[in-house]
C-alpha cells in the first residue's frame, strides 16, 4: 500500500493541502472560526477603523405565496406555540369483551395458551396461564351465555395488530333482563 497518499486522522482539525501554483500574485487571508459545519468567513478590509467585516451567513429561502389567496390564509398553528412532551403521565388499558371462545388458539410452554382475537380488524394475540384458560372453558360449558372481559396493556407490534400484556381475564354470567310482568307480581 502506498501511505504517503492516504490522509491522517486529524480529529477534527483538517488542514487544506495546498499545491504550489506558478502565477500566484495575490493572497486573500481568511481566517475560519468554529467547527466545519459552522463556518463564518471573515475578510480583511482595506479600511484600518475596522479589522473585519461582518460574517457571510448563508440565509434559508423563505416561502414566497404565488396567489392572492395564499397571502390572505393565516397559518393553524403560530410559531410560537411547539408541540412539546407534556408532563401529565396516563396509563393506557384496554379492554376486550367476548362471548365465545377462541377458534385459533395454540399451547406453548408449560401449558400456557396462546390465542388469538380479531378486535375490529386489528389481531391481538394473548397469552393466558392453563388456569386462566380453564376458566373460559368451565364458563363455557356451565352457562349458555357468558361475556368474559379480557384486560391488559399494549405490547409489541405483530401483523396486523399487537400482542396484549398482563392479560387479565373475568368472566361473567349473562343473565336475561326480566320482563315489566315478572317484575309487577
Amino acid at each position: 500500500m502506498n501511505d504517503g497518499n492516504r490522509p491522517k486522522l486529524t480529529l477534527g482539525l483538517k488542514k487544506k493541502l495546498h499545491k504550489p501554483e506558478e502565477n500566484k500574485t495575490t493572497t486573500t487571508n481568511k481566517l475560519r472560526l468554529g467547527s466545519r459545519k459552522k463556518a463564518a468567513l471573515f475578510q480583511p478590509i482595506a479600511n484600518k477603523q475596522q479589522q473585519f467585516q461582518e460574517p457571510i451567513l448563508k440565509k434559508k429561502p423563505e416561502f414566497q405565496p404565488q396567489s392572492v389567496a395564499d397571502k390572505q390564509q393565516t397559518p393553524l398553528l403560530s410559531r410560537s406555540s411547539v408541540i412539546r412532551i407534556p408532563k401529565t403521565i396516563g396509563k393506557l388499558e384496554i379492554n376486550i369483551k367476548i362471548t365465545e371462545l377462541p377458534n385459533w388458539v395454540e399451547t406453548i410452554k408449560r401449558g400456557w395458551q396462546r390465542f388469538c382475537i380479531n378486535v375490529d380488524g386489528q389481531i391481538i394475540r394473548i397469552k393466558v396461564r392453563p388456569r386462566v384458560w380453564n376458566k373460559l372453558i368451565e364458563a363455557n360449558e356451565e352457562y349458555t351465555d357468558w361475556v368474559a372481559s379480557i384486560t391488559g396493556k399494549m405490547g409489541h407490534n405483530i401483523r396486523n395488530g399487537f400482542e396484549l400484556l398482563e392479560p387479565q381475564v373475568q368472566v361473567y354470567e349473562k343473565v336475561a333482563p326480566k320482563s315489566n310482568t315478572q317484575i309487577l307480581e
